[in-house]
């Protein structure tokens, strides 16, 4: 069986896909390629790079407390100043403080290219000039992309992931030769077409959408996340056609750049994670599990 798993964006609530993937380890699973969406593609860069589930929860609470000490997200960059010389776009946070952060990380585990990682990968970004689909792809030679996505392979695995982070409004665009590179999520907040695009057998859906009710509509940032949930809800719907399991952890109120709630969200993935033990098990059976969702 080809397993492919599809990590949606979802800022700090993408902390929950770490325990479902290693539920899905322990449940005898092999990944055979895994694709992520802005925050979900950090933790797909992660896994695709050999890394154990331990390491990357203490790579993610590690950055989630690097990031709030230096308040990247309490305050713009100087770059967006009228008198600065460099200047960003597309966000008041230089998304090169993010890849930055990743490319150590992944330096420090013999990862610098996208060629370079173990697990076949891909990263979807949108080019806000033409809307068009830009994927990162790691292993091109087994990837059947549609005819219209661009497909790059040639990048740092740092850039890639940043690109798909590039939030809008808050975290700059990433110019890449003629493209300007928002968050993937604008159009395939779940990539899991990119799995199929690697032949995936069955493909295992990992998502943090909350149903719950609306209350806070005071604030710029709330505003903001809920457009985004409003937004995602549709486009994770379109995707179940091809899914054969969806697991969604509802981690409430938690916003998209809530600092500080990393190690309550891995508890909410744990939760969902102990729920959906059977069903990952049973991915395994030659029945499929069409549209079956958890969460």
């Amino acid at each position: 069986m080809e397993l492919g798993v599809a990590l949606s964006g979802g800022g700090i609530k993408s902390f929950g896909q770490i325990p479902i993937l290693n539920a899905i380890y322990q449940e005898g699973h092999t990944i055979d390629n895994i694709s992520g969406t802005s925050m979900g593609a950090v933790i797909a860069a992660l896994v695709a790079s050999g890394l154990l589930f331990d390491e990357i929860s203490e790579i993610a609470l590690s950055v989630e407390e690097e990031l709030i000490k230096t308040k990247l997200f309490m305050k713009p960059s100087a770059k967006v100043l009228p008198f600065s010389k460099e200047k960003i776009s597309g966000g008041y946070v230089d998304g090169q403080v993010l890849e930055d952060i990743l490319a150590k990380i992944l330096a420090d585990h013999g990862i610098e290219h996208i060629s370079d990682v173990k697990i076949p990968l891909a990263i979807p970004a949108v080019d806000f000039l033409t809307g068009k689909v830009v994927v990162f792809v790691s292993h091109p030679h087994l990837f059947k992309a549609q005819d219209n996505w661009d497909i790059i392979s040639d990048i740092s695995l740092a850039k890639a992931v940043r690109a798909s982070c590039s939030f809008p409004f808050v975290l700059s665009m990433y110019i890449h030769e003629n493209y300007k590179l928002i968050d993937g999520g604008v159009k395939m907040n779940i990539p899991s077409l990119l799995n199929k695009a690697y032949k995936s057998k069955k493909i295992i859906a990992v998502t943090m959408t909350n149903s719950g009710e609306y209350k806070d509509a005071d604030s710029m940032m709330s505003q903001a996340n809920r457009i985004y949930d409003l937004m995602i809800e549709s486009f994770n719907e379109a995707m179940m056609n091809h899914i054969d399991l969806m697991i969604n952890i509802p981690v409430g109120d938690v916003w998209v750049f809530e600092l500080g709630k990393g190690k309550d969200v891995l508890f909410q993935g744990e939760i969902v994670a102990l729920k959906s033990r059977k069903d990952i098990r049973n991915l395994k059976k030659k029945t499929p599990l069409i549209n079956k969702i958890i969460g």
